[in-house]
């Protein structure tokens, strides 16, 4: 019974009669018209806030997902600031802040020796409650200060505020399939297509200040790409059907 439930609800966001932002029944309503307990209900509920279809606001209910989100691609923008700005729930939880030691990839990225000490944030991006991207940037220890402030913001406008701000940034876009250690994270199955965009931010001085790697859950995300400078390239979140 929760598969139909789930599949009535898809359906009924699929074609528009529920539409994005908007409030959905609540469980008792729901398991009522299909003559079903309150926990079966849920199910069906719970599995489409994982699936990133539904979001819940605490006291307030549950809602229908805005499932294409304008996001450029470029490093220097922020993503809580994008996703907030669109009306979005955007929330982080920190995987790992830490003194860490660069490898031959990241030493390049920064201009350093490889073994020198870097500072390291792991962080997980949700949007309306469901694992969204996992972002990891690597700073020179320069730049440690960082770690006595909450990251749970735009990291580029913590380091602004600290005096060194990213002015511009050189960044690459690719395909790739999850790995196991992303997929826990992200909550998708390992193996699943993964957006990848790395890049470097400069200093005024074209000094590099960030080196950072974001994997984006391909089922819920897509690009797409008008004629002009890098600016016009963006990235949506999609509905898992598409």
């Amino acid at each position: 019974m929760y598969e139909q439930i789930e599949s009535s609800l898809r359906h009924r966001i699929a074609s528009g009669e529920l539409q994005p932002l908007s409030r959905i029944e609540s469980e008792t309503e729901i398991a009522e018209s299909f003559s079903v307990s309150r926990m079966t209900a849920r199910k069906a509920i719970e599995t489409l806030v994982r699936d990133g279809l539904l979001f819940r606001r605490q006291g307030k209910g549950t809602y229908v997902a805005d499932l294409r989100i304008p996001y450029g691609l470029s490093t220097q923008l922020s993503f809580s600031t994008a996703m907030s700005s669109a009306g979005h729930d955007i929330r982080t939880e920190v995987v790992e802040a830490a003194i860490d030691r660069a490898d031959a990839d990241i030493a390049a990225a920064l201009g350093v020796a490889p073994g020198s000490v870097v500072v390291h944030v792991s962080r997980v991006r949700l949007v309306d409650g469901a694992p969204a991207a996992l972002h990891e940037s690597w700073l020179p220890a320069s730049l440690v200060a960082v770690l006595d402030y909450s990251l749970s913001e735009s990291l580029n406008a913590l380091m602004a505020d600290l005096g060194h701000e990213v002015s511009t940034t050189q960044d690459y876009v690719e395909a790739v399939v999850c790995d196991e250690s992303i997929a826990e994270l992200l909550q998708c199955a390992p193996g699943s297509p993964m957006i990848k965009v790395s890049g470097v931010g400069f200093g005024s001085a074209s000094n590099p200040l960030r080196f950072t790697r974001a994997h984006y859950r391909g089922d819920r995300f897509r690009f797409s790409l008008a004629s002009g400078d890098s600016h016009d390239i963006k990235l949506e979140i999609k509905s898992s059907a598409d």
